[in-house]
């Protein structure tokens, strides 16, 4: 049924220029990944002035003070990360205000669009919040050329690695963190020590053993 209604909009493209010089001239150390997919919707997304429910597609909720209207889920999800702050300290303003606090967000690929864009702009629009110094968005996690996913029971479960690698938690930890800069985290437990672990130390043990040329000079 067809019928008129009021749409609201999020005006990412009034903010399009800031977005620009802030992430593409500004945050230029940023991860490749962070930095293409930000790239990407800046060039495509902002221009077009589309709202935010159209562009993400996320969850809706309904808006008490108004009915009959909803908004986006992830418009309102990051603001929870401020009052979360401010019920665990009355000193909530020094993570969120202070300028001299440097604000990092750890996240998955797939946020990397309300964290870089559509939370900042927000930020900015209020005008007396810091914004994120970095967003190091990590890629989805692989196993065995597939992706994890606990649905389909293709995963690592922790109980069970730590059942058949006993005392090898370090070892998962270190092969989690060797695989975050690269494009795509990829894990098999069969083949961790074989391959991640022993090719990674071995390398470090010979650079470690080699001749400093410098000696002899």
């Amino acid at each position: 049924m067809l019928r008129d209604t009021l749409h609201w909009y999020l005006p990412l493209d009034k903010y399009e220029p800031w977005l620009k010089k802030w992430i593409l001239e500004d945050h230029k150390e940023w991860k490749v990944n962070v930095y293409g997919q930000c790239k990407s919707w800046l060039d495509q997304v902002c221009s077009l002035g589309l709202s935010a429910e159209i562009l993400t597609g996320a969850f809706l909720y309904l808006l008490r003070e108004q009915k009959g209207k909803y908004c986006m889920f992830w418009f309102d999800a990051p603001i929870g990360y401020i009052s979360a702050t401010k019920e665990l300290t009355p000193d909530w303003e020094k993570y969120w205000k202070d300028k001299d606090t440097k604000m990092v967000h750890f996240i998955g690929k797939d946020n990397i669009v309300f964290h870089c864009i559509i939370f900042p702009a927000m930020l900015r629009a209020e005008g007396s919040y810091i914004l994120p110094e970095n967003v190091p968005a990590n890629e989805f996690l692989n196993l065995e050329n597939d992706k994890i996913s606990t649905s389909r029971n293709w995963a690592v479960w922790l109980h069970e690695y730590l059942e058949d690698f006993p005392n090898k938690q370090d070892v998962l930890r270190y092969s989690l963190c060797a695989n975050l800069l690269r494009q795509r985290i990829m894990i098999s437990p069969g083949k961790i020590f074989r391959h991640e672990i022993i090719t990674n130390w071995f390398a470090i043990l010979w650079e470690l053993c080699q001749p400093d040329p410098g000696a002899y000079q």
